[in-house]
């Protein structure tokens, strides 16, 4: 299962869904029916969860961030082709180590 993270565009609506956000903890962040969509409009479904990461107040307005979990193989790799082939490019980089009893 893949994660992915990354900075969260700004919206127009941003200030209203930041309140949202801090008002409630982490693990509610379901109850706002927060919903991640691809570039062209797509909605995720069946990843394991997403959240917004807040960091605005300590770091300044532009600093929220997205967090989505457990998106299945083979839409992570739909998605992030770059992340697969980077992992696939370390693995080709790993030596084989021989294990003796």
């Amino acid at each position: 299962m893949g994660v992915a993270s990354g900075k969260r565009l700004t919206l127009a609506a941003d200030e209203t869904v930041r309140k949202q956000v801090v008002a409630v903890r982490e693990s509610l962040q379901t109850e706002l029916g927060i919903a991640v969509r691809t570039a062209d409009g797509h909605e995720l479904i069946g990843c394991g969860g997403s959240r917004i990461l807040d960091y605005s107040d300590d770091l300044g307005a532009a600093e929220t961030y997205v967090e989505i979990l457990g998106i299945s193989y083979p839409l992570y790799g739909e998605l992030f082709p770059q992340h697969v082939s980077a992992y696939e490019s370390q693995l080709r980089n790993v030596p084989n180590k021989s294990i003796t009893p």
